[in-house]
């Protein structure tokens, strides 16, 4: 990999993203336009299919967000107010959000080294008021499915996987998006196929939890004109689905690219800052290249010096976050999570990154080790 580009170096692919695919995708909106079904039209249950066959379920509902793909599965499969929803402390607001929108209480957990549940902890949390898991893969890989199902099924709780940021990874056969009851995906603009605006689905096996949710998705109808409980109107437009459609065809190239910037960065960026360790027997599709580094935030800002943009994820573990304060959550019981959120800094990784733009990144942060190396030693 070869010279640095002058230019800065977008965080997001989106808009290179568009200007090479942009024209498919047009083709593809223009198709719906003509045809005029904007909602529920052929492209929903395509792409419907299409990813649950990537997945390998038997049902797929998409919905506008996994926002609400995570409510709907949490209400679907009967988690009501009093329970209690297991989740990791250390994830994107949505993962607990959607248990107060149930009416049920957020238990946090604490996370082990490569930022997923700590399941140990979590059995210390266990009691007659929990119904549900919401195991989260964060950044893009899975963890053990064989210990997390069973885990829930010895503890009787509702599994639900929340594979936002995960779509793509396996740990060996089993795929992102097959773990539990009901299995949650995003299609956010950022994500690794990303909406042009916002998207979600529901995964699963059960027929019965197929319906609910194809219920609740619109205003709680089971069949045309009848409606039977409380629902809601979260479709996914036909226009969304027919780029999603284009974009899957797509996938394997730009997983493929982003794990080949991922090696990249391991093998060349100095030692002292912590990469992420890829889980054996899993295929990490790297959602996010998250580093570590003690002295993170003196690291961010000469990289943005040095015009490359970089993100925070997360800067507040969960249960730091003001919508839960009223849970009075004891900052003892997440040291791993508390010491991630600062130290935690995410470099650009997408399939539109170039090689000279990969190789500016490297060079510029074991520089930035370098120059602290030398101020150590003086």
């Amino acid at each position: 990999m070869s010279k640095s580009t002058d230019n800065t170096i977008s965080f997001f692919g989106i808009s290179r993203e568009n200007e090479e695919y942009g024209y498919d995708y047009l083709e593809r909106i223009s198709k719906v336009l003509s045809h005029g079904k904007v909602l529920q039209g052929v492209e929903v249950s395509k792409f419907e299919r299409n990813v649950s066959s990537l997945c390998n379920r038997s049902y797929g509902i998409a919905v506008n967000s996994c926002t609400d793909a995570l409510y709907f599965s949490l209400l679907a499969s009967g988690v009501e107010p009093n329970n209690e929803v297991l989740v990791t402390d250390f994830s994107f607001i949505a993962s607990a959000s959607a248990v107060i929108r149930a009416g049920a209480k957020p238990i946090f957990i604490d996370i082990d080294k490569h930022f997923l549940m700590d399941l140990d902890r979590a059995k210390e949390h266990i009691n007659e008021k929990t119904k549900a898991i919401v195991f989260v893969n964060l950044f893009g890989q899975m963890g053990d499915p064989k210990v997390i199902r069973e885990f829930a099924l010895s503890n009787n709780l509702v599994l639900i996987e929340d594979a936002a940021q995960s779509l793509g990874a396996s740990f060996e056969s089993t795929k992102s998006g097959s773990l539990g009851d009901l299995s949650c995906l995003s299609f956010d603009p950022t994500k690794v196929i990303g909406a042009p605006g916002s998207g979600g689905m529901v995964l699963t096996d059960d027929r019965n939890l197929a319906e609910r949710i194809r219920s609740l998705r619109y205003h709680g109808q089971v069949e045309k004109g009848e409606f039977v409980s409380l629902g809601y109107n979260s479709q996914m437009p036909s226009l969304i689905a027919s780029v999603l459609n284009c974009k899957l065809d797509q996938n394997q190239k730009w997983f493929n690219r982003r794990r080949e910037i991922a090696q990249y960065y391991i093998d060349n960026i100095d030692e002292s800052i912590t990469a992420p360790v890829q889980i054996p027997k899993c295929c990490h599709i790297y959602h996010k290249f998250v580093v570590r580094s003690e002295k993170r935030n003196d690291l961010k800002n000469y990289l943005e010096e040095n015009s490359i943009q970089t993100m925070i994820h997360y800067k507040k573990p969960l249960h730091k976050q003001n919508l839960f304060q009223s849970y009075s959550f004891d900052d003892n019981n997440y040291p791993k999570a508390l010491a991630a959120s600062k130290s935690v800094l995410s470099l650009p990784i997408h399939p539109f990154l170039r090689d000279n733009e990969v190789d500016y990144i490297v060079k510029k942060i074991n520089n930035f080790v370098n120059r602290r190396k030398k101020i150590i030693d003086q």
